[in-house]
C-alpha cells in the first residue's frame, strides 16, 4: 500500500502532466502560448483548488488566452479534452490544493524542452496585437536607480591612454616638474602630477522582447528606462521578428508616458525571435553611425532562435570586429540548472567578451562588479 507522501507526489505529477498537455494543445491551436505564460500557470497551481473545475479552467484561460476569440477557443479545447464523449461524467482531478505544495523546479526543465524547444521558438509571422506595457511594469519592485547609475558609469567611461594634468594624480610628470621648479634653482619644490583621461563610451543595447522573454519584462523595462535616462548618448533597440529603436520613447520623464509610447511603437512584442536578423540590422545601422572603437554593445536575450546559426555566427564576427566590447546578458543564466542549450546562444558564445546573468536587483549588483573590467 502506498504511503500518504507517495500518493501526494503521484497526484502532483498527474495534475502537472494534464496541465502541460493542455498547454501543448493550446499551442497547437495557435494560441499565443509562451514559456513565460506556462510558467505563470505552474506558479498559480498551488494557489487554487483543482477540485474546482471552474477555478482551474479560469486559471489556465487567464494565462494562455489574450483575446476574447482565444478565450472561446480555449474553453472549447478544455471541454473537448475533459469531456470528449457527450454525457460523460464530469471530470475531477482528485487532487487537493495541498498535494501541489513544495518545489516544482524540476518540472521547469520539462517545460523548456517540450513547450519552448528552440525549434518552436521562432516564427516569421509578426505579432501585431495591442500591447499594454503598463501591466508589465512592477511598481513594487525594489528601486534600481542607484545600481543603474553605477552600471552606467562602469559602461560609459573607461580610462584612456592619454594623460592630463591633475592636482592629485598618482603619477609624477617629471618634465613639467623640472620646468616648474627652475625658479627654485632646480630644487623640486612643486611636483606636477598627471592622471589618465576619461574616455566616453557609446552604449548600444539590443533587447530581446520575444515571447520567451515575457517573464523578464518587468526587470527589462526598468533596466532599459534607467540606462537611457542615465546615459543620454546611448541607443536602445528591441527585437522580436523585427528591430525597433525606442531611444526617443525612453527619454520621456514620465514612466506611464514612456510605457504607452513604447507600446504604440513596438508592434511585434512577444512574437517570434530572429537574432541573426537583429544583429544584421544593428551592424548595418547604428554601429556604422558612430565610432566603433568607443562602442560597447549589450545584447539581452535568452538565445532561443530557429534561424540559421551560421547567419548568427557571421553577424557576431562582424559585430565583434567593429566594437570595443560585446556583453551578452542572459536572464536564464541565473538558474542553478542552467546549461547553454539554445542553438542561437551556442553560435554567439565564442564572440562574447562578457556573458553574465541579470534578472533582479541582486544579480544586477553582480553585473556591475563584473563589468568593472571593461
Amino acid at each position: 500500500m502506498l504511503d500518504s507522501e507517495t500518493v501526494v507526489d503521484l497526484r502532483r505529477e498527474q495534475l502537472i502532466t494534464r496541465t502541460l498537455e493542455l498547454c501543448r494543445l493550446a499551442k497547437a491551436e495557435h494560441l499565443a502560448v509562451t514559456p513565460a505564460r506556462v510558467l505563470d500557470v505552474m506558479r498559480a497551481l498551488p494557489r487554487i483548488d483543482p477540485l474546482d473545475e471552474t477555478e482551474y479552467r479560469l486559471t489556465l484561460r487567464s494565462n494562455l488566452a489574450s483575446s476574447r476569440d482565444e478565450e472561446v477557443r480555449f474553453d472549447r479545447l478544455f471541454g473537448d479534452y475533459f469531456y470528449p464523449v457527450e454525457g460523460k461524467r464530469p471530470w475531477h482531478s482528485r487532487l487537493r490544493g495541498e498535494s501541489m505544495q513544495g518545489r516544482m523546479g524540476h518540472h521547469y526543465r520539462e517545460l523548456n524542452q517540450e513547450i519552448a524547444t528552440p525549434a518552436e521558438s521562432f516564427s516569421t509571422d509578426p505579432v501585431t496585437r495591442p500591447l499594454d506595457l503598463t501591466a508589465r511594469w512592477d511598481p513594487t519592485a525594489p528601486p534600481l536607480e542607484q545600481v543603474i547609475r553605477t552600471l552606467a558609469k562602469q559602461l560609459a567611461t573607461r580610462p584612456s591612454r592619454r594623460l592630463r594634468a591633475a592636482a592629485h594624480g598618482r603619477t609624477l610628470d617629471l618634465r613639467r616638474s623640472i620646468r616648474r621648479n627652475t625658479r627654485y634653482g632646480m630644487d623640486l619644490v612643486e611636483l606636477a602630477r598627471v592622471e589618465r583621461r576619461t574616455r566616453k563610451t557609446r552604449l548600444v543595447m539590443l533587447c530581446d522582447v520575444s515571447g520567451s522573454m515575457d517573464a523578464f519584462n518587468p526587470f527589462l523595462l526598468q533596466l532599459m528606462f534607467g540606462l537611457q535616462q542615465a546615459l543620454k548618448n546611448s541607443r536602445t533597440l528591441v527585437f522580436s521578428t523585427h528591430v525597433t529603436e525606442i531611444t526617443a520613447c525612453l527619454r520621456r520623464r514620465s514612466i506611464s508616458e514612456t510605457l504607452r509610447e513604447v507600446g504604440d511603437t513596438v508592434r511585434d512584442w512577444s512574437g517570434g525571435t530572429n537574432i541573426g536578423g537583429a544583429l544584421a540590422t544593428l551592424n548595418r545601422g547604428v554601429i556604422r553611425e558612430g565610432a566603433g572603437g568607443t562602442t560597447v554593445v549589450i545584447v539581452i536575450s535568452d538565445g532561443y532562435d530557429n534561424g540559421d546559426t551560421q547567419f548568427i555566427t557571421q553577424e557576431m564576427v562582424a559585430l565583434r570586429r567593429r566594437v570595443a566590447s560585446v556583453v551578452w546578458i542572459n536572464p536564464m543564466f541565473g538558474a542553478t540548472t542552467f546549461q547553454v542549450r539554445a542553438a542561437g546562444m551556442k553560435a554567439a558564445l565564442p564572440y562574447i567578451d562578457h556573458f553574465l546573468p541579470a534578472f533582479d536587483a541582486k544579480s544586477l549588483h553582480v553585473l556591475v562588479r563584473e563589468l568593472g573590467q571593461i
